[in-house]
């Protein structure tokens, strides 16, 4: 998104020196502030809207273990010791959420397993495999071949893999309760400050430019996710944005037992502590019309989440919101954590979560500030 000439200051202030300025106030964001601010540093956090306001606040609200895809389809791909990395990453990333923000205490938070459900006989057997690598590997699951919920009996599936120690949060609550945790515990070394669009960097990478004000700062992480490409063209170049249209309904008698990923996560459907029912997906359907960084929903893909609403749950239901939002994809499908060698200076980027920034957003951040604070790589390439 551009930056509109007529908000630019023609004599920007200059603020405060931080030791590091973080840009972008989401769940990645606000858990690295939280990190520096641990090391005793001073912190800006620069965000172009209002916390949380991306994909954040505008997800589905899994905090699922591991990655949409199952383990031996990521073990294959990304090697056996880097999926049973990303999979470590995402128990430590709810273990954190839980120790560091309280977030079991929210009236939203509901321990709920997750449930990666096969439709056809091919994805049963990577289901079976998983299962077996998952053990071996020393992770807790099991399989699952019937059930008695709505959705067990109504798309009868093949068999399910169940992670039984995962978890569900309004994504919002989550997102408010990190922010408040951050600034009461560092009130005197974090500054938020929010509708502040960054225009770039100094020549020196020494400052973080903004439409009214310069930051100087020793370091800067950048924690934009989708629009990494905006304030590191080079870099960020590679995240490109993907949409995720959702609704909420409310169905009488449905009964979702577990928070439920099928078709290898293009469709993902789960209840909430008051009853509602959250699905989403179908980006497979129109693939190329959601690789777009635009929230607004569609008709076509909004009617195609209502006729599987019906599929699943086969009662009349109403539908009480439809939205969307934006994620940052990586070529790999890992989080991005990497030095922006295109400027000069201690410029990071912590991005493409791939639509996992809730499972891996925390952790991915704490690795994100190792390495900016140390200058140590990220264990992913980047591709």
């Amino acid at each position: 998104m551009s930056v509109s000439h007529w908000k630019r200051s023609p004599k920007p202030t200059t603020e405060s020196k931080s030791d590091t300025v973080v840009i972008g106030a989401g769940i990645t964001g606000l858990a690295a502030a939280y990190e520096l601010a641990l090391l005793g540093q001073r912190v800006t956090i620069l965000e172009r809207h209002t916390v949380g306001s991306g994909a954040s606040s505008r997800n589905a609200g899994f905090l699922m273990r591991g990655l949409a895809e199952c383990y031996a389809h990521a073990a294959k791909d990304l090697g056996r010791d880097t999926a049973k990395l990303v999979w470590r990453w995402s128990e430590e990333n709810l273990a954190l959420l839980k120790e560091r923000y309280n977030i079991e205490s929210l009236a939203s938070y509901q321990a709920r397993p997750s449930s990666i459900v096969a439709m056809s006989p091919g994805e049963a057997e990577e289901l079976r495999e998983s299962a077996v690598l998952l053990t071996a590997d020393g992770f807790d699951c099991h399989l699952q071949t019937t059930g008695d919920d709505t959705l067990w009996r109504n798309l009868k599936p093949e068999v399910a893999l169940i992670n039984p120690h995962d978890a569900a949060i309004n994504p919002w609550d989550l997102v408010c309760t990190m922010r408040d945790t951050l600034l009461r515990a560092f009130p005197d070394r974090v500054s938020l400050i929010e509708n502040t669009e960054v225009t770039g960097f100094s020549d020196s990478g020494d400052a973080v430019l903004a439409a009214t004000a310069t930051y100087p700062c020793q370091s800067v992480l950048v924690c934009t996710n989708a629009w990494a490409s905006e304030l590191l063209p080079d870099l960020g170049s590679s995240i490109k944005p993907n949409r995720g249209q959702m609704l909420a309904l409310r169905a009488d008698n449905a009964r979702l037992d577990a928070s439920y990923y099928l078709n290898r996560g293009s469709e993902y459907i789960r209840q909430t502590a008051d009853g509602s029912i959250i699905l989403g997906g179908m980006r497979t359907l129109r693939e190329t019309e959601e690789q777009t960084a635009s929230d607004a929903t569609t008709e076509a893909l909004q009617h195609a989440l209502d006729e599987y609403a019906r599929k699943v749950l086969q009662t009349d239901f109403k539908v009480i919101a439809r939205w969307a939002g934006t994620m940052g994809f990586s070529p790999s499908g890992l989080p991005i954590i990497a030095k922006a060698n295109e400027h000069p200076g201690n410029i990071w980027l912590c991005a493409g979560l791939t639509g996992h920034g809730m499972s891996l957003g925390a952790r991915t951040a704490q690795q994100a500030v190792r390495c900016l604070a140390t200058g140590t790589e990220s264990p992913f390439a980047v591709i």
